[in-house]
């Protein structure tokens, strides 16, 4: 019969402290060697609040192409109209029988006026909802000055057929 020794594993001693060893090199690279991860976060502090703001609802003439009239119309169009047409009009996202509004193949009309009946109306027989109800004139308007930049197709009308025309539209 064997003498009863207490041996200790060795290999099991050996994984242990190489596993440990591991472990503690590993949190020294994590903590002061390693840079982290870059995210190229374009991070801004937001506007003071005493910067004027602008609101759109009281330009008097949101037909016409201001710089702040199109940002608006980016932010509308963002909320109202990327599900379908895509982020940038291009259907990148968007669903497939939506109109691309880049290359813009007009199924009603190539204006302002026409662009504003479909957002007022929507299209009969297609998923293009009357926007009515759910955007003021000036919204839409400012939508239709958005889309007017990013897209190939450019408006026909003259500046005082739209205008003549936003007076009476609701």
């Amino acid at each position: 019969m064997a003498e009863n020794h207490d041996h200790h594993n060795q290999r099991g001693l050996i994984a242990f402290l190489g596993s440990m060893a591991f472990v503690f090199i590993f949190f020294f690279y994590i903590v002061f060697i390693n840079k982290g991860v870059e995210l190229n976060e374009n991070v801004s502090d937001p506007a003071p609040a005493d910067a004027p703001k602008y609101d759109l609802l009281s330009e008097k003439e949101p037909w016409l192409p201001k710089a702040e009239v199109v940002t608006a119309g980016q932010k509308l169009f963002k909320q109202n109209c990327a599900l379908c047409h895509g982020q940038n009009g291009d259907l990148v996202g968007g669903i497939a029988n939506a109109r691309h509004l880049v290359d813009g193949q007009w199924k009603v009309g190539n204006g302002m006026i026409a662009h504003f009946k479909v957002l007022q109306n929507g299209i009969a027989g297609t998923q293009m909802a009357s926007f009515k109800q759910t955007l003021k004139p000036g919204e839409r308007w400012a939508i239709l000055n958005y889309i007017e930049t990013i897209t190939k197709n450019k408006s026909t009308d003259k500046t005082e057929d739209i205008a003549t025309f936003a007076k009476s539209a609701d």
